[in-house]
């Protein structure tokens, strides 16, 4: 979560939506606080506004009982089988939840334990065998509502071509619980949390990088700070990426990753205010879905094609912007193929130059959506800024990918495997990517470290 301002807007840098609110109540009842008393949360509706480049346009509501009729509309027939398959995501998000999403995970050996030996007889209710696009594929038989379901495969950037069934998860989260944005944005949440931890005595040290992790006799001790000091330590916690801890903290020789999930490229916008017949969250479909992921795979920028979302946070929260003007984060799925001045300052950026062109062919290709917004100014963000800002290996966004059947198995632990008093955290380590995933990623390396403390 990051913020920044520019003619007079203000843009969220990172997660643009909330769900799964309960996770944030969660975490501030467990240190005596109240949410509420700290965030107002508001129902995003629609939740997202879809548009094809054949004219055709999709407002899906907030409320999941509505869901169906409103697909209906667009795509007689398909209203049915989006209640069948809804109610097939919430089947598999109600088995999966407290033994791969809610709780820690062990890996495979997971599933033998007495209290999950129940999911067992009901792994091939998971679909982890089927992409998410064969399944959708089976569901449903308009190219269009195919396409929208098999989009939730990149909230973790993944692929709906070789990302399991399973993460029909996804879907159910945001349509079944609902999508929502809190008063002054989502770094908004940044604040609340930050003002809660020096509440209750935590000593926040900003701006200040760490060079790497001092070990003495096979355990951490400290950390080295990029002036050359040491802040010694019983227990280090990096939410960094698990394979940037290693390599550029540790020192380890570990091979490079090949599974990373995907980048972005981000473009905040100042735009005048003028009626688009947008929302607040808005996505323009790309005619050739396969093409762009390959493009995600093999390319070192994204496709001329690209599908484009578009957040409008005035939508929901005027405030954020002057009364003639809208805050715009636009956002193009990028290959991870960023580089962090700071870790890796021999190594040739493809974004270093020609960024500027990939916004251009963003912008024109708007206009083959009917929006042709007046620009006043704009900020951009590539895989580089994301390398360096959030230590995410390439400016892969959610560390690795769940482009296997096996993802959820060989997702980092939160304990390292190298220094028994080190730990990890954040979007890269189990059980992933996403606001309410990360903040239970670090609730639950808290309490396994206060567990080990009281033994």
């Amino acid at each position: 979560m990051g913020q920044v301002s520019f003619d007079g807007c203000t843009f969220d840098t990172g997660p643009t939506l909330i769900t799964m609110p309960f996770v944030l109540d969660q975490f501030f009842a467990s240190v005596g606080r109240t949410m509420l008393d700290r965030l107002i949360l508001h129902p995003v509706s629609p939740a997202c506004h879809y548009r094809w480049t054949d004219g055709s346009r999709l407002n899906l509501p907030f409320a999941s009982a509505d869901v169906p009729n409103a697909i209906d509309a667009i795509a007689p027939g398909e209203g049915i089988n989006v209640v069948r398959y809804l109610n097939q995501a919430r089947e598999v998000y109600e088995l999966t939840k407290d033994v791969f999403i809610l709780r820690p995970f062990s890996g495979v050996r997971e599933l033998l334990r007495w209290k999950n030996l129940p999911l067992l007889p009901k792994l091939h209710k998971l679909r982890s065998t089927r992409t998410m696009h064969t399944h959708h594929m089976r569901m449903f038989n308009d190219k269009r509502i195919i396409q929208l379901f098999d989009r939730f495969a990149t909230y973790n950037g993944s692929s709906p071509y070789l990302a399991p069934a399973t993460l029909m998860v996804i879907p159910w989260v945001e349509i079944g619980l609902g999508a929502w944005y809190p008063d002054g944005g989502i770094y908004s949440i940044a604040r609340a949390i930050t003002d809660v931890a020096r509440e209750v005595g935590v000593n926040i040290h900003l701006e200040t990088p760490v060079k790497s992790i001092v070990s003495e006799r096979g355990h951490a001790s400290g950390v080295v700070l990029q002036d050359g000091s040491t802040a010694r330590a019983d227990i280090v916690v990096s939410n960094a990426d698990v394979h940037v801890t290693r390599r550029f903290l540790l020192g380890k020789n570990v091979p490079n990753p090949t599974n990373l999930s995907c980048s972005g490229l981000v473009i905040h916008m100042s735009v005048h205010r003028e009626e688009h017949g947008l929302q607040h969250h808005n996505v323009l479909f790309t005619d050739d879905y396969p093409s762009e992921f390959e493009a995600l795979k093999n390319n070192d920028r994204p496709h001329k094609n690209a599908t484009i979302y578009v957040s409008r946070p005035t939508h929901t929260y005027p405030d954020l912007a002057p009364s003639d003007r809208e805050n715009w984060f636009v956002l193009v799925n990028a290959p991870a193929r960023g580089v962090s001045s700071i870790l890796e300052p021999r190594e040739v950026s493809v974004w270093r130059d020609g960024a500027e062109r990939n916004v251009e062919q963003v912008v024109n290709r708007m206009s083959e959506f009917g929006l042709r917004p007046s620009i006043c100014a704009t900020s951009v963000r590539t895989p580089d800024t994301m390398a360096s800002e959030w230590s995410s290996f390439r400016g892969a966004l959610y560390g690795s990918s769940s482009n296997s059947m096996f993802s959820a198995f060989l997702r980092p632990k939160h304990r390292s495997r190298d220094l028994p008093n080190l730990w990890y955290v954040g979007g890269s380590v189990h059980p992933g990517g996403g606001v309410p995933l990360t903040v239970l990623s670090g609730m639950m390396a808290a309490d396994q470290i206060l567990s080990t403390i009281s033994q």
